[in-house]
């Protein structure tokens, strides 16, 4: 089979963000000036190299939808689509407050804070899985070159699948603001060519030969 190109691009810096709140799905979020700048970069950087991209799958969240339309104007997909699958953790009444609330409320209820399920919202273990269907679903399908705009919480969930760690290196596989991570897939397990790689480090770890 021929090889297949997967980005994975977290979203741009948010106000809320930088006040240290929780979005989840509760608040979706525009971008800071360093989050447009962040994502330009990332766009400018991969249409440097000549990535091609075939499609661009977006979280709905209004952070990813405006990351997305940043990366378009530059890169030019040939096809854009929402998928759900990409949504931010429903956190329940979690989002929208202070992130550390969230590991308050797992010690209050004696569970690991990957396991805490608010009530009618989710686990990072159920984002975990929704990350994982859709990988899935890409690796078997017929396009050669995708970028996946979502979340850090759900970028992390999926690297853990991908590296074989569970949820207490959680904190290690989460990007920052337009973090890039990059995996190469084939008839082989996956190769994560690139890391979380902020979007000022880009340029210097892509070259034309190997990005596309």
């Amino acid at each position: 089979m021929h090889s297949k190109q997967i980005y994975l691009i977290k979203h741009g810096e948010t106000g809320e963000n930088l006040r240290g709140i929780h979005q989840g799905q509760a608040v979706g979020g525009s971008l800071s000036q360093r989050g447009v700048d962040d994502i330009r970069k990332v766009g400018d950087s991969l249409a440097a190299v000549g990535v091609t991209v075939d499609q661009m799958l977006v979280s709905p969240m209004s952070r990813c939808r405006q990351s997305a339309a940043l990366l378009t104007a530059t890169l030019t997909p040939a096809d854009v689509r929402v998928d759900d699958r990409l949504a931010a953790k429903n956190s329940g009444y979690l989002g929208g407050q202070p992130r550390e609330l969230a590991g308050a409320e797992a010690t209050r209820r004696g569970v690991p804070i990957h396991q805490l399920r608010t009530p009618g919202g989710e686990s990072s273990e159920d984002v975990q899985a929704r990350y994982v269907q859709l990988w899935d679903e890409l690796c078997a399908g017929p396009y050669r070159t995708t970028i996946l705009v979502g979340h850090g919480g759900g970028i992390a969930c999926l690297l853990l699948r991908l590296t074989g760690n569970g949820f207490d290196c959680y904190l290690d596989h989460v990007p920052g603001s337009a973090g890039v991570t990059w995996v190469e897939v084939d008839d082989k397990a996956p190769r994560i060519r690139l890391m979380n790689v902020s979007a000022a480090d880009l340029p210097g770890r892509l070259s034309p030969r190997t990005a596309r």
